[in-house]
């Protein structure tokens, strides 16, 4: 009688635990085995650099332990295996042959059109460290793809399908719950006085990650105990103090606010459950980017009771701040991913702005570089924050740039700046043959008066009846070695909105 196999040693248990593990052993390999090494972009070019740094560290005469060695070699599978799939397409599978003293191993199965054997990484890996050409992933990326040009050369048209990884492929965010829409308008509007009690009147709630220090010690101040803390959960300043943090996060990183209803028939743990930490909770996600981070702000304010508790209060060696370390910034690849979700651009126009990009396509953006990256993609357009030319030139191209963006529904001429004795200087041009006259304030011949740009931009918005989309101010965060331009989305009010929450942007 042969003995029934374990639930839990089953191949497909092995998998489902695999497939769990995946996003724990990329963050691992990004953020602490290889942290700064290269570009995490899942590129078929970054595998060149994995192999050289795998030579490099798994050498039989380095000092790397084994124990070490094993866990770097578990974290570069799963990202050399996400690499594969994206080039393959398919999904994850499992081997059941033993290996190095474990119950089989994850393969790679590319898919099913390209009628390919699985890959098994952990294989392709001691085949690389064996033969010490450092060509061994590049030479597998070219198999691959030899398959999948031939079966494009038959299917025109025809692109491999990845399976989705849970918590590694982008997805769309959740759709926005009626509890979680009013307590962020609740929170919006309570600012200022929730403000003035956490800052005491200063000017620290600007949304720059700096802030965060000072919300830490307004923290550790008011709270001596988490029990004093879990007492005023549900209050103005604790429910105040979650949203800023979850903002300064949202606004730097890209990142959404997420809300979970209790779900009756959600399983024990999973969201939704009474036992998950994630239901009936705001908190700020970021679904739509590979590895994307989350936090729950209570739970992170929490613990920063937790951690001081039996030290000084405000000498914890975990920093508010730090949380932002797990998010990912947007970056070029992503804004472009999101603008072609929504129909704003071809993939043509993604496909050309990544390719003039490509040096830094999936480098991490600041706060004050994503409306830069809008108007890169042809969705909006700046006005220029330091010294120009001539002034009269700078409005014309201005304006000339944003009857661009309306496809012909709006015709703008005869752009003149002249002197006007009542207001000093009116900027003057015709709209469809009508003329608009806007005054102007300018502290010297050298700087654009962004207040008057601010409004007369919204007369080249097209007709309401005959095009929604019109012209949003983008507010951002500002730091450091900011530029200061103005910039200008040409959207929908759908879209706009869209962007605000998944951009970290404010729109006006």
């Amino acid at each position: 009688m042969v003995p029934e196999t374990p639930p839990g040693d089953s191949p497909q248990q092995l998998l489902q635990q695999w497939i769990a593990d995946v996003p724990y052993q990329l963050l691992l390999l990004e953020k602490v085995l290889l942290p700064g090494a290269f570009l995490f972009d899942y590129s078929a070019r970054s595998l060149d650099t994995l192999e050289a740094l795998l030579l490099e560290k798994c050498d039989e005469e380095s000092a790397q332990l084994p124990e070490n060695r094993a866990e770097l070699v578990g974290s570069a599978t799963a990202y050399l295996g996400e690499v594969l799939l994206g080039i393959a397409g398919g999904g994850w599978g499992w081997n059941t042959r033993p290996v190095d003293g474990l119950p089989g191993q994850p393969v790679v199965w590319p898919d099913p059109e390209l009628a390919l054997s699985p890959v098994a990484p952990r294989l392709l890996i001691a085949h690389a460290l064996r033969v010490r050409t450092g060509t061994a992933f590049a030479e597998e990326i070219a198999r691959l793809r030899q398959a999948v040009t031939a079966r494009q050369h038959d299917v025109p048209g025809w692109e491999p399908v990845k399976e989705h990884t849970p918590h590694v492929d982008p997805e769309a965010p959740l759709p926005e719950d009626p509890v979680l829409t009013a307590w962020l308008a609740e929170r919006e509007e309570a600012l200022y006085p929730w403000a003035e009690d956490a800052f005491e009147g200063a000017w620290r709630w600007n949304f720059h990650p700096d802030t965060l220090d000072w919300l830490e010690v307004v923290v550790r101040r008011r709270f001596a105990t988490v029990e004093e803390f879990d007492a005023a959960r549900d209050e103005p300043f604790v429910q105040g103090a979650c949203w800023y943090l979850g903002e300064v996060i949202r606004r730097n990183k890209g990142a959404v606010w997420q809300y979970v209803p209790f779900d009756p028939d959600a399983e024990p743990g999973a969201p939704g459950s009474r036992e998950s930490v994630w239901t009936e909770v705001p908190f700020v996600d970021q679904p739509d980017k590979r590895i994307g981070g989350a936090a729950i702000p209570l739970g992170c304010l929490r613990e920063l009771l937790l951690d001081a508790e039996g030290a000084d209060a405000e000498q914890g060696d975990d920093r508010l701040r730090d949380v932002l370390v797990w998010f990912r910034a947007s970056s070029h690849a992503h804004v472009g991913a999101l603008l072609l979700r929504m129909g704003m651009v071809t993939r043509e126009k993604v496909d050309s702005v990544l390719a003039e990009y490509a040096a830094f396509a999936h480098e991490e953006l600041s706060p004050h570089e994503v409306p830069a990256t809008l108007e890169a993609f042809g969705v909006a357009i700046s006005a220029h924050g330091d010294d120009v030319d001539d002034l009269e030139e700078s409005y014309a191209h201005i304006l000339e740039r944003a009857e661009a963006l309306t496809d012909g529904a709006v015709a703008i001429t005869d752009v003149r700046l002249r002197a006007d004795k009542e207001h000093g200087e009116v900027l003057e041009f015709a709209r469809n043959g009508v003329v608009v006259t806007q005054t102007t304030d300018h502290q010297s011949d050298d700087y654009l008066d962004h207040l008057a740009i601010m409004e007369f931009i919204g007369h080249v918005d097209p007709d309401p009846g005959d095009d929604p989309r019109r012209f949003h101010l983008v507010q951002f965060v500002r730091l450091m070695e900011t530029n200061f331009e103005t910039y200008f989305v040409f959207a929908t009010p759908e879209q706009a909105t869209v962007l605000e929450k998944e951009l970290g942007l404010a729109m006006r």
